[in-house]
């Protein structure tokens, strides 16, 4: 297959995506390219660091200034 296929998907909450095509043969050797949609990312806000420390489900006291010396024991 001599085609290049071009599609925009979005990545799964497992970090991942899926592309299938019929031309594609069981076992072929194709290459692939992954890189983000620049223009979406252009339009997006930027996270915040609450916001992203927020999603990091860090495992920390809620108040780590005041008790730190402890949790270093």
């Amino acid at each position: 297959m001599n085609a290049i296929l071009r599609e925009r998907v979005r990545v799964d909450a497992n970090h991942s995506v899926a592309l299938t095509d019929v031309r594609l043969e069981p076992g072929q050797l194709v290459e692939v390219i992954v890189q983000p949609d620049t223009a979406a990312a252009a339009n997006a806000s930027p996270m915040s660091l609450w916001s992203l420390s927020a999603s990091q489900g860090l495992d920390a006291p809620e108040d780590y200034s005041v008790n730190f010396e402890q949790a270093l024991r």
